[in-house]
């Protein structure tokens, strides 16, 4: 059996062994929460502004139209990648579910694999959604353009949605480098099956990214 390296201790290793059990997972689960609750109110946010956009604004007088109707409901396309990089997303959140599989089974050879396939799919899940997102952003633009004449509800869903992609993108980051840490670790045998909490919360962290995912592409190809 690979026996953990214990020089060097660092925050992705099980130092913090007098603090009591399950302490890091209420607080990983602590930080998920805070992080959910901003993103879903950015993401209802956008529905009640966006349903606000759909039909146009009159003058009860003189019937002269005071704000022009936005695009309907499912006008605004979202780009083919996004769908290509939601497979790539949930794949990468099964192949971090086996990697925690192996590792408490002590499958090291397996679940050094399976994070390295991880880290793999993270990086093409930027590659394709970088531009796509940036397509999908354009489109907003395009709406933006359409409410010229009323600049605050033209501005908002275009804030919003650029607010969302910015908090996606930022979410990917405090993502993707706590996990390929954890897998240079990985390599190092720093974990085995009694000491990998890092991997657990690495594990946390990008099932809570799926999950952000997906709320936001389906939200957007809904009500888009």
């Amino acid at each position: 059996m690979n026996t953990p390296a214990t020089d060097k201790p660092g925050f992705f290793e099980d130092r913090h062994t007098h603090l009591p059990a399950g302490t890091g997972t209420l607080g990983m689960w602590l930080f998920l929460v805070a992080l959910g609750i901003l993103f879903a109110s950015s993401l209802v946010a956008y529905l009640v502004i966006r349903l606000m956009t759909l039909n146009a604004v009159t003058d009860p007088l003189t019937g002269a139209v005071a704000r022009q109707a936005g695009p309907a409901l499912g006008s605004i396309h979202m780009p083919s990648g996004l769908w290509v990089s939601t497979t790539v997303m949930l794949a990468s959140s099964y192949t971090i579910h086996l990697a925690l599989r192996a590792i408490r089974q002590e499958r090291q050879e397996v679940f050094r694999r399976c994070l390295t396939v991880t880290v793999a799919l993270a990086a093409m899940f930027l590659l394709i959604q970088i531009p796509s997102l940036m397509t999908l952003l354009g489109e907003h633009t395009a709406y933006r353009e359409q409410l010229r004449y009323e600049a605050n509800l033209g501005l908002m869903p275009y804030g919003l949605v650029f607010f969302l992609i910015i908090v996606h993108a930022l979410h990917l980051v405090g993502g993707v480098i706590p996990l390929g840490i954890v897998t240079h670790h990985a390599w190092r045998n720093r974990y085995d099956h009694e000491s990998h909490n890092p991997v657990r919360y690495v594990a946390m962290y990008w099932h809570f990214l799926d999950v952000v995912w997906l709320c936001l592409f389906f939200g957007l190809l809904l009500i888009g």
